[in-house]
């Protein structure tokens, strides 16, 4: 069978419809592109070393380069459950993780720089606000709507109801005093729109903030998450609760009442607080709704208290 017929009906079937869908279909694209007109027959180790050793070039990292080779492998199994193969061929893992980056931590001088200069960017100043106070990751935080916060029980589930969890677990997590003056508004879409419609990736925006307010490239996304977890972990939260945020840790049946409780990850959400008082900011709740020339980043200084 022509493997390009077994990926195009993955992606029809099963790829589609995943909260993952940007990542498949990219995968997918790369499955293509390389295989071009090959069979299921084709996928040899020396091939697949062969295929391996192509995105390698791309300077993808081994950990993405798994994940790539992951999807086909889904792909493959999927085509045998349905009976269209006899068998899904041996598709190699990449279990190096030696190239991978260390993951980037803002000090607090970093952090005063960067919220000041994101703060051009409403919807990219809300996204980062959500970011650091939830410790979600960029998906969790950019699917973010008012129904998934109860502000009764000082909650928001990064699961939106009808969503399926995967292995990148979504938490319900306390909302902090910090955070409330960024969720309290209903009548949005999402919490991070971009004109009033919902965004799908902030990347480009934030490489720039980050650029603006002199920083180094290697800060992405996730180093606020990164960084918030080592400052929760610093200030003595005890490590289960620290996993139960990062959504490392998935809550037992009885468990998943305490959200209910007004203690619910109490040491965390202090702990957070206690973060953005020692940062010492003005930290505006501004609206969400912005024009481009609105939003066109304003020359940046670095404040005086930040020139060592």
């Amino acid at each position: 069978m022509p493997l390009a017929t077994v990926l195009i009906r993955y992606w029809d079937r099963h790829g589609a419809n995943v909260a993952s869908h940007d990542t498949q279909r990219f995968a997918l694209k790369l499955w293509n592109e390389f295989w071009g007109e090959a069979t299921v027959a084709d996928l040899s180790i020396p091939r697949q070393r062969e295929f391996r050793t192509w995105l390698k070039a791309r300077d993808y990292k081994n950990s993405y380069v798994d994940r790539i080779l992951s999807v086909g492998r889904a792909a493959l199994n999927l085509a045998w459950k349905w009976g269209e193969i006899t068998s899904p061929p041996f598709i190699e893992h990449v279990s190096d993780r030696s190239d991978a980056k260390e993951a980037y931590r803002l000090k607090k001088s970093e952090m005063r720089r960067f919220l000041s200069a994101v703060q051009e960017w409403p919807h990219l100043y809300t996204f980062s606000m959500l970011m650091l106070n939830t410790l979600g990751r960029p998906e969790a935080v950019l699917d973010l709507a008012p129904a998934q916060v109860d502000l009764e029980y000082r909650s928001i589930n990064l699961n939106p109801k009808g969503r399926k969890q995967t292995k990148k677990y979504r938490p319900t997590v306390p909302i902090t005093d910090t955070l409330m003056p960024f969720v309290f508004d209903r009548k949005v879409v999402r919490f991070v729109t971009w004109r009033d419609k919902p965004i799908r990736s902030v990347k480009k925006t934030f490489a720039r903030a980050v650029k603006n307010a002199g920083l180094s490239a290697d800060i992405t996304p996730y180093s606020l998450r990164h960084t918030m977890a080592a400052e929760l972990r610093g200030r003595g939260v005890p490590a289960w609760e620290v996993e139960g945020l990062l959504g490392h840790r998935r809550p037992g049946v009885t468990e998943s009442y305490a959200v209910f409780s007004p203690d619910y990850l109490s040491a965390g959400r202090a702990a957070i607080d206690g973060y953005f008082a020692d940062l010492g900011m003005e930290l505006p709740r501004v609206s969400a709704n912005c024009v481009p020339v609105a939003c066109q980043p304003k020359p940046f200084t670095i404040p005086r208290t930040e020139v060592m």
